[in-house]
């Protein structure tokens, strides 16, 4: 736990969650992509398409939020007791 209470590793498994949850949508995405390609949707295929390159952005905003969070917690002051 950091100085300040706030729990790291309840924060990394917050965001890894996250991260974990965008991965899903994207393949779930992906998925349903092929599907309506198969039935020529070309409409749908867009729309499909664009939420793909939206998850991947996102996906990518998260890279490296362990050292970040590992980089915030060495940044932050400790608290002492008088």
């Amino acid at each position: 736990m950091h100085d300040v209470g706030m729990n790291m590793g309840q924060l990394a498994m917050s965001m890894r969650q996250i991260d974990d949850t965008i991965a899903l949508a994207r393949t779930w995405c992906h998925d349903l992509y092929h599907a309506t390609e198969s039935f020529g949707m070309e409409r749908t295929e867009e729309k499909l398409a664009a939420a793909m390159k939206a998850l991947n952005e996102a996906r990518a905003a998260l890279e490296g939020y362990e050292e970040a969070i590992e980089a915030d917690h060495n940044a932050v002051g400790t608290v002492r007791l008088v």
